[in-house]
């Protein structure tokens, strides 16, 4: 197993440094070399499944990093460790990964950074893995930090466009604010612990030596860094303006693996967070999921409705995770992944075959040009939904049933989040691929794209309908995957959870089957006419999902322009203050210097020239006394000593 896992972490890796610098050189741009490297890592990946599936176990390997106090101080170690958890994990991400590396092939052909595109994404996809298989909370901190690195540069991949650069950066930036909080509970940890093992860390928790405040503080940054990534109220503002990269990397990044990294962050660490942490997380996860689910009712391009329905769904996960029902979500992240990289791909499938037009006002009837993506699309929208048989009916009920023995109250917030999740899901589906074209000329030159973007399609459909069945429970319920939770057990708290099942799944279906049913009748039956009049007294609510609840004008009002008047503050201050003191140093200087010459040319200079002529002078006085004449001489002399004589006499008497 543990070779498995070197392989599965190292072969992405492999092949970045390779298509990097050698891209361009190698045969199609290494398009299939990537896709070769990831098909490597996907089957490693399925064998440790397969292994985990036959209870085989494999214990955490590690080597020593360094120790920072020293010799006899504890070591800080990197290592990898499998189990149940990190089997579905490794799963999702590499057969999403794989499929959307396939599917660039079509999508990204005739891109002029064709091969620096499919390295980026095995960057990514290794920086993935790293945080999954990861044994180390420091270890996973820094294959967090690549997932933030490596989507900069797809986010922000056609850079020379300014709407992407924007996006790359606010991405950046706003994940950045999250991880302030995981980087203060890496410092508690260190302090506290005084390791980053995750085996010892819960033996921590669960002997005493972490509780307390210090526990809470660090459950809350865990929550920080997870929120930041997986896009939670307040901190979702990065991810509908991501959808500037690329389609495929939106499948990639926003619907399968790095928005889910936040989740599988608390479900790795569930046992380290206190009730109190776990009622913030799904208090913030209900929040999240009916914010975004009537933000995405009023988007009219094809990726913002997903990518608000992203954001909702992770608030499921969350809200799944906060009520203890963690195994439903971690069972959520696993089919959501796989029915909304189907729906990402199948909008990419659209904008494609569209000429790269994203607004469904503009679409409509596109079911009859794209049968396999209309068809693939209607399964993610039926999963996502939650009707039964469908993969997403089975995790979408899991955490109900979860919040209805916790907290009723989220439950109701989480039941009216699934009848709007299937009500905007239709309406996309209704203006996208049902009704007359509504741009005939878009319509008459949509065409399906090649083998190479229908096959991820076709997979990831199957995969919406059937990812629900199987072993993905016992191999989440597994006992290494954490039943304790800051040293409470669960277990019994499964049990109720499934005993409340037979209560809310009529509820659930109900829910899913009704915001179907609403929407196609509101967007397929209704006249333009009666749509306008029904919307009219809701004029006000909708104009505010349209723009996203002002949360965008709000950060710019209360906190960009502020921090811009402060850094120009700052800048005047530097310029007029600091540079005005170093300014006038240097100008009192020359001053001086100035000075200086003056009084150099008339003091020193001056003194010297004065004494030689007074030197000059004086020669030239005495030298008239030499005549040449010896009576001149003694009458002087003479002269002199009768002076002398006389003075002397005067003095006598």
């Amino acid at each position: 197993m543990l070779n498995l896992a070197l392989v599965c972490l190292f072969a992405p890796l492999f092949g970045f440094v390779v298509q990097y610098f050698l891209g361009k050189r190698l045969p199609r741009q290494g398009d299939l070399f990537t896709v070769a490297t990831l098909g490597a890592s996907l089957v490693c990946a399925i064998l440790l499944t397969i292994k985990a599936l036959g209870g085989e176990t494999m214990d955490p390997w590690s080597i020593e990093w360094f120790r920072p106090g020293g010799e006899g101080a504890p070591a800080w170690t990197l290592g990898v460790m499998v189990d149940g958890l990190t089997a579905v994990m490794l799963v999702v991400v590499t057969v999403v990964s794989f499929l959307v590396h396939v599917f660039s092939i079509g999508y990204m052909h005739g891109d002029a950074k064709y091969a620096n595109y499919f390295a980026w994404l095995q960057m990514f996809t290794f920086a993935m893995l790293t945080v999954v298989l990861a044994s180390d909370l420091m270890l996973l901190f820094i294959g967090w930090e690549l997932v933030g690195l490596s989507s900069y540069k797809l986010i922000g991949f056609w850079c020379e466009k300014k709407a992407p650069a924007n996006a790359g950066r606010k991405a950046f930036i706003t994940t950045r604010i999250g991880d302030v909080g995981l980087v203060l509970a890496l410092m508690v940890i260190a302090a506290v612990v005084g390791s980053f093992d995750f085996g010892k860390i819960a033996a921590a928790v669960q002997d005493g030596t972490f509780s307390g405040p210090w526990l809470t503080i660090a459950g809350l940054g865990v929550l920080a860094g997870a929120a930041g990534k997986s896009a939670q109220f307040g901190f979702h503002v990065w991810l509908p303006d991501a959808m500037e990269g690329p389609t495929p990397v939106s499948a990639l990044i926003h619907a399968a693996t790095m928005v889910a990294a936040g989740v599988y962050l608390v479900g790795r660490t569930m046992w380290m967070l206190t009730p109190e942490v776990l009622y913030v997380v799904a208090a913030l996860g209900a929040l999240t999921g009916i914010m975004a689910g009537f933000i995405a009712v009023a988007q009219n391009d094809i990726k913002k409705v997903l990518a608000y329905s992203t954001v909702s769904q992770l608030g499921y996960m969350f809200l799944g995770l906060g009520v203890g029902a963690w195994h439903a979500a971690l069972f959520h992240l696993a089919t959501h992944a796989f029915f909304k990289a189907l729906m990402f791909l199948g909008s990419g499938s659209v904008i494609h075959a569209c000429h790269h037009e994203q607004d469904m006002r503009k679409m409509g009837g596109l079911w009859k040009k794209l049968p396999v993506t209309g068809t693939t699309f209607l399964a993610g929208v039926l999963a996502i939904s939650g009707l039964p048989f469908f993969s997403g009916f089975y995790s979408k009920d899991a955490i109900l049933s979860g919040a209805y023995h916790r907290f009723p109250f989220l439950f109701w917030i989480g039941l009216a989040a699934a009848v709007l999740t299937a009500f905007y899901m239709m309406r996309l589906f209704v203006m996208t691929f049902l009704g007359k074209p509504r741009d005939q000329h878009i319509y008459d030159h949509a065409h399906e794209g090649g083998f190479s973007m229908q096959m991820p399609l076709v997979v990831l459909g199957i995969l919406a309908v059937i990812a629900g069945y199987g072993a993905w429970h016992e191999i989440l319920l597994a006992p290494d995957t954490g039943l304790v939770v800051a040293g409470h057990h669960t277990v019994g708290d499964i049990h109720h959870f499934e005993h409340d099942t037979a209560t809310v799944a009529p509820l659930a279906i109900a829910a899913g089957i009704g915001g179907l049913v609403i929407g196609w009748f509101v967007f397929s039956i209704l006249s333009a006419a009666r749509l306008a009049a029904l919307k009219r007294p809701l004029k006000g609510l909708e104009w505010a999902c349209s723009n996203k609840f002002f949360f965008d004008e709000f950060y710019r009002e209360a906190l960009l322009k502020p921090t811009y008047a402060f850094a120009a503050f700052c800048g005047w201050m530097d310029k007029t203050g600091v540079d005005g003191v170093v300014n006038a140093i240097g100008r009192g200087g020359l001053r001086l210097a100035g000075y200086s010459g003056v009084n150099d040319d008339v003091v020193v200079d001056g003194a010297v020239k004065g004494v030689g002529a007074t030197a000059l002078a004086g020669g030239g006085v005495f030298s008239r006394l030499q005549s040449g004449r010896v009576r001149f001489y003694l009458s002087v002399s003479v002269g002199i000593v009768a002076v002398i004589l006389v003075l002397l006499l005067k003095k006598s008497l």
